[in-house]
């Protein structure tokens, strides 16, 4: 799949536990988000998920019992969701129950790691979470095929989140 989006974000999971950066430095600083970043000349999306998680986290998604391409997730003007001006290949990594995790959050240069709850996640009211992710991540777990996830925003606030076929990127 060559990249045409600017970013790639993945959520990791060991049971209903799912690894999240509580970033220090914009965009999202100050609040919890997956793991992810921009892609390097030549990278393909999974390489460059492969790259993020392992320099933002240490953790090689090689060692993931699945790994998969969940869809994309764009954002643009607000107007038209196919005129949508940028956005991020999303992934989903499952982690064995044996997978060394820890207890607590460990500081790294991007940020805080921390396993949070799966719920506390997915909480619309959660206002330390990126705000579009209680819209995308659930749809993402239980959709069989890959999906875009367009967000709505308008003057800076999410509308909301259109799902979308991604027939038109084939």
């Amino acid at each position: 799949m060559p990249a045409s989006l600017l970013y790639t974000i993945c959520f990791c999971f060991q049971g209903d536990s799912v690894l999240m950066l509580f970033r220090n430095k914009p965009p999202n600083a100050q609040r919890w988000n997956g793991l992810g970043g921009k892609f390097q000349p030549g990278e393909t999306p999974l390489a460059c998920i492969q790259r993020e998680i392992k320099e933002e986290a240490g953790i090689d998604l090689h060692l993931a019992e699945r790994l998969h391409f969940a869809g994309i997730v764009t954002w643009g003007s607000g107007v038209d969701p196919t005129s949508a001006s940028t956005g991020m290949y999303a992934f989903i990594a499952h982690f064995p129950p044996t997978f060394p995790t820890w207890q607590g959050e460990r500081i790294m240069p991007e940020g805080i790691l921390c396993w949070q709850p799966l719920t506390w996640i997915c909480d619309p009211q959660n206002t330390v979470v990126v705000e579009n992710i209680p819209y995308f991540l659930p749809n993402m777990l239980t959709q069989q095929a890959p999906h875009e996830y367009y967000c709505d925003y308008r003057e800076k606030r999410l509308q909301g989140v259109q799902v979308l076929t991604l027939d038109r990127y084939a």
